[in-house]
């Protein structure tokens, strides 16, 4: 986008929000870097304009990896849960867009700005915000955030800076997945800004033992299927981190085209999607699939990766409705339960075959 563009939509962003003397900005359920960095350089802004804001999000923060962005850039997110969004005269959602279940508000409430870069959803229901922002060709919300801070002229704090370079870098998986020119030439420009050792530190975060046990029985318990799907089942989890952590890990298997990977946190299921087949199949079209119709269920993503949730209407509910998502999941992309054998059970077809299986 055009300096000129990225001028007008900053001077309409200012006349909504001066004056007010408190802006909520929401991420989606269960934010990602790309979503936490957007809120944070958009509070950036906001304060920068003599307004306050506040961030919220619900859900969890899930990855060691988040946390520690949490942590080392001090960014201060707030649950939904201690907050009324109705106290609010505006409210902003970046990294999502309504109407979604994937977005912690009220049907009742619309948001007065949406920031977002996945496909444009209800046309109809957008046009019904005052300010709307949603670039699908980009990689990453935090591109857009970047551009607004760059054009605006405000300084960007080596912590923000650091945020919003981890956000697209974890979006475009290292500039490699979806990354658009526009998301390269705005991670050069962070990247004289940003703080090397707390990114090094956000990267690499240190890991409890409890993290390396569940790793090893999802990696033994993994069902391979054909053509090139791979399922872990997590079980019930005191640890939600690993489900994403399993499905990346186990989407670079050779051979594998979708990974499945789910478990059960604190009476809800949750599941990530990974697949290196985004442009034929879209990963977060398939999530939405596996929750259609189905109480307390919701996903949200991108392309290539993407999740949900469906809240346990009790505490025995959690089996049943993992065996419901395995199954739609097999059947949507074409296979079926027989048909699966252990990811690393060596030889023994026959006897791999029958192993986890109902």
């Amino acid at each position: 986008m055009e300096g000129s563009e990225i001028a007008d939509k900053l001077k309409r962003l200012k006349e909504l929000t001066a004056g007010k003397r408190k802006i909520l900005i929401l991420t989606h359920i269960n934010p990602d870097p790309d979503a936490i960095a957007s809120a944070y350089a958009l509070r950036h802004l906001f304060k920068k304009w003599g307004v306050n804001s506040v961030i919220a999000y619900e859900g969890v923060i899930g990855r060691p990896e988040n946390r520690a962005m949490m942590r080392r850039l001090r960014i201060p997110l707030r649950s939904i849960k201690t907050l009324d969004p109705r106290n609010f005269t505006v409210i902003a959602v970046v990294d999502a867009q309504p109407p979604s279940t994937h977005i912690p508000l009220s049907p009742n409430l619309t948001p007065t700005i949406v920031i977002d870069h996945h496909p444009v959803g209800k046309r109809s229901f957008l046009k019904r915000i005052p300010y709307v922002d949603i670039r699908a060709e980009l990689g990453s919300t935090s591109t857009i955030l970047a551009e607004y801070l760059l054009e605006a002229g405000v300084e960007i704090t080596p912590l923000v800076a650091t945020a919003l370079f981890y956000g697209i870098k974890s979006d475009t998986r290292d500039l490699g997945r979806n990354a658009s020119p526009e998301d390269v030439k705005v991670s050069n420009a962070l990247y004289q800004r940003i703080s090397v050792k707390v990114l090094s530190d956000i990267e690499n975060p240190r890991l409890p033992r409890e993290y390396f046990r569940i790793l090893k029985e999802a990696i033994q318990g993994a069902l391979c299927f054909p053509p090139g799907l791979l399922i872990s089942d997590l079980g019930s989890l005191g640890y939600i981190d690993m489900i994403p952590v399993v499905a990346d890990l186990l989407l670079r298997a050779e051979g594998i085209r979708w990974v499945l990977s789910l478990g059960e946190w604190k009476g809800t299921v949750f599941f990530s999607l990974r697949t290196t087949d985004g442009r034929r199949r879209n990963a977060e079209k398939l999530a939405k699939r596996l929750v259609r119709g189905v109480p307390g269920g919701g996903a949200g993503g991108h392309e290539t990766m993407a999740g949900g949730k469906v809240d346990l209407p009790s505490a025995q509910a959690g089996e049943g409705v993992r065996q419901r998502i395995k199954q739609r999941f097999l059947k949507e992309l074409g296979s079926s339960w027989e048909k699966g054998t252990l990811f690393v059970g060596g030889d023994n077809g026959a006897k791999n075959r029958k192993a986890g299986f109902p």
